[in-house]
């Protein structure tokens, strides 16, 4: 019984560590773009898919003829 509860007392300790590295890493671009009438954003861990999205959102709401530019894109 002694060996049980040390085994699964290592395995909490284990995910513990792992958990708490892989938080560390788990970060996110979050981009913004603009038009004169418009805004778009998004957030994703990946860097072009934060552009290419926040873009997207801003060409959505933007008439014809406007162009939307990215403003800002940082981790979060």
């Amino acid at each position: 019984m002694k060996n049980f509860r040390n085994a699964a007392l290592a395995a909490v300790c284990a995910f513990a560590v792992l958990a708490t590295a892989s938080e560390a890493n788990a970060r996110a671009y979050k981009c913004t773009a603009r038009s004169p009438v418009a805004y778009g954003w998004f957030i994703s861990p990946s860097l072009s898919v934060a552009r290419y999205n926040a873009l997207r959102q801003c060409a959505i709401r933007t008439p014809r003829g406007l162009v939307c530019l990215i403003r800002s894109c940082y981790r979060v």
